[in-house]
């Protein structure tokens, strides 16, 4: 186990390591499922199945997000620490960027021109989204990165009730965004909304002295309520409409239900005593931790290898295809990753 091993401070913080790792399991989940997400497959067996395992795993990026404001906010941000933070996140993405571009291009174009393939990539830098949908997560983290010194010497100055008026007013606002109503206001009150109210919402959750935000029942009610709000609010609007909705599982996640997840799971891990549990037990966590950066840009490409080339497909069961291709998924891209990690050459693109 020695390749898995990371020299690591005695302080680490175990539980957000758990986050991190539960988090990535999450979106690995989510982008495995969401084949079978098809308007003909609507109301077949295999498009619950992939409801269903869409519904549970909601959380992931939303989760991320909290992560990185509790470990980011809760420091003075000096303007100075900004182009640091930019350059660990830019460049293992440049490098998958180019990959999943040069994959697309081929089996686009079946030949390879330089001068179309230099337009494209140009084209996927202005929007990473062309290469693959789940590169808008990049630029998102980028834009939060950017403006954490400004965010931090607020947070650092605001009595927690002003903290509160934000998080209330970003909360209104994206349910206002997420129910598609034509309101006017919602137009100029943008800065209310959008994955900002994440990046807060993980440091006022670890700062906030509230027995109910410690209490793990809590959380595991706001993960189930959340849960079924996707489940039974996918099918039910689909069957409204006569058709497929997916109005619970919008791009970006900044909805109703995966809030209450995410808030559900921060919840129960945070307030988990990890030191009880064996040292080799949190040592995966921490592994899996490192690594989840690299492993969320690299997922989609051996996701696709699996069903684009492989066909992957268990005796055509939505449920076990789905579960068997998350646990291979995971494994292959943290073996990768940290294949990556010892090669010197590769090294600083696989976001360890």
């Amino acid at each position: 186990m020695e390749f898995f091993n990371f020299n690591v401070s005695k302080n680490r913080i175990y539980w957000v390591d758990w986050l991190k790792t539960i988090a990535i399991l999450a979106v690995l989940l989510l982008h495995c499922s969401s084949k079978y997400l098809l308007p003909e497959c609507v109301f077949q067996p295999n498009w619950y199945w992939g409801v269903f395992f869409e519904s549970i795993s909601r959380f992931g990026v939303p989760l991320f997000i909290m992560v990185s404001g509790f470990l980011i906010l809760r420091k003075d941000q000096p303007i100075s620490s900004v182009p640091r933070r930019i350059k660990r996140i830019l460049i293992p993405f440049i490098f998958w960027l180019v990959i999943y571009v040069i994959a697309k291009f081929v089996m686009i174009n079946h030949s390879f021109d330089l001068f179309q393939f230099g337009y494209f990539l140009i084209q996927a830098f202005l929007d990473p989204t062309i290469a693959s949908i789940e590169f808008w997560f990049v630029y998102m983290i980028l834009g939060l990165y950017v403006f954490s010194p400004i965010i931090t010497t607020w947070l650092h100055n605001a009595e927690i009730y002003e903290i509160e008026y934000f998080l209330i007013v970003w909360a209104l606002f994206s349910f206002v965004g997420f129910s598609n109503v034509d309101f006017l206001l919602y137009d100029y009150l943008k800065y209310f909304t959008g994955s900002i109210g994440y990046f807060i919402l993980g440091y006022y959750l670890y700062i906030k002295q509230k027995s109910i935000l410690k209490n793990r029942n809590f959380g595991l009610l706001l993960f189930v309520a959340g849960t079924l709000v996707s489940f039974l609010g996918t099918i039910l609007s689909s069957m409204a409409i006569g058709g497929q909705s997916l109005l619970f599982f919008n791009l970006g996640d900044v909805t109703p239900n995966a809030c209450l997840q995410a808030i559900g799971i921060f919840i129960i891990v945070s307030n988990t005593d990890w030191e009880k549990y064996s040292k080799s037990i949190n040592n995966a966590a921490v592994c899996f931790g490192i690594g989840s950066y690299g492993v969320y840009l690299a997922n989609v490409f051996f996701i696709n290898i699996l069903d684009k080339i492989i066909s992957f497909n268990v005796m055509g069961n939505a449920a076990l295809t789905i579960i068997l291709e998350w646990i291979i998924v995971f494994i292959v891209c943290n073996i990768f990753i940290r294949l990556m990690s010892k090669i010197p050459v590769l090294d600083k693109f696989s976001g360890i």
